[in-house]
Formats: structure tokens, C-alpha cells, sequence
């Protein structure tokens, strides 16, 4: 499974089973789900009912908060829930007793920092979609100076 397949999971769900390296119908025969039902939790076309959420929460062993809304349809995938499922898995390693815990410390860290990153974009984002000329005049003054200290660093 490439990398790229991964990233363009659309929602959490379909993301879980990528990154298991599964497919939808070995995953309905071990959980006596159809291809179809599967098929269409993961495409949001019908929300998961509560048993069968319990039975795929235990199967990813993951919280329930990650799987769905609360409309109980499969929740989409953006770069924080991505993030969040990464870290709770990669903890989830360490917790099996790997002998380097080391490099996946360090991987949570990068996460962190990444998570930090993505909530900056989105609080901007949020800014950038108010229609006001002094928030506009306001961002593009900080833009200009954050990219002057970054060309200020670089020819230090």
C-alpha cells in the first residue's frame, strides 16, 4: 500500500484500514459485516449503527470518539484526526514493549509539532474568512514580517 493511497483516505475509517494493510472484505468476514455495509460506512452513506461501532472500535482497538460524528457516521479524515490516530498508534507500540522506544518518542514528538502546525493553519484559515479589509490589512503586515525574519535567519 503506497504511502500516497494512504494520505487520500477521506475518512477515519478508511484510513484504519489502510494503514492495516487490509481490505473491506477480509475485515466483513471477520466481523460478519457485508463488503456493501462496509462500503458504504466508509463512503458516509449510511452511519454505523452503534453495535457494529463497538465491534469495529475493538477490532482497530480505538476509541469510538475517532471512528464517527455525532450522527454516528464515520468521521472525515483531516490532517489533525490523522495525526491523533498516528500518535495513539504509534503509543500503542511502545506500549507493546518495542525494544527501541527511541525513534518512536522522537516520532511522537515530530506529531506534536506537526499537530501544533496544523492548528496554527486552521485558526488562520478561520481568520482568512472574515471579510474585513483591517484583518486583511492586519495579516498581510504579520506575512511580511514573519517572512522577513525567515530571510533575516537565513543570511545569518
Amino acid at each position: 500500500m503506497s504511502v500516497q493511497t494512504i494520505l487520500n483516505a477521506k475518512t477515519t475509517l478508511e484510513y484504519l484500514v489502510l494503514v492495516n494493510e487490509r481490505s473491506y472484505s477480509a475485515i466483513g468476514r471477520e466481523l460478519n459485516i457485508t463488503p456493501q455495509q462496509f462500503s458504504d460506512w466508509i463512503k458516509k452513506r449510511r452511519p454505523i449503527p452503534q453495535e457494529r461501532l463497538k465491534t469495529l472500535s475493538d477490532y482497530f482497538d480505538i476509541d469510538e470518539s475517532y471512528l464517527v460524528d455525532e450522527n454516528n457516521f464515520t468521521k472525515n479524515l483531516d490532517p489533525i484526526n490523522m495525526i491523533d490516530i498516528q500518535m495513539l498508534l504509534t503509543k500503542k507500540k511502545i506500549n507493546e514493549g518495542v525494544e527501541e522506544t527511541e525513534p518512536y518518542l522522537e516520532h511522537i514528538q515530530k506529531l506534536q509539532k506537526e499537530k501544533a502546525k496544523q492548528i496554527r493553519i486552521g485558526r488562520l484559515a478561520s481568520i482568512l474568512h472574515h471579510d474585513d479589509e483591517e484583518i486583511d490589512r492586519g495579516i498581510d503586515l504579520f506575512l511580511t514580517e514573519m517572512e522577513q525574519l525567515i530571510k533575516g535567519k537565513r543570511n545569518d
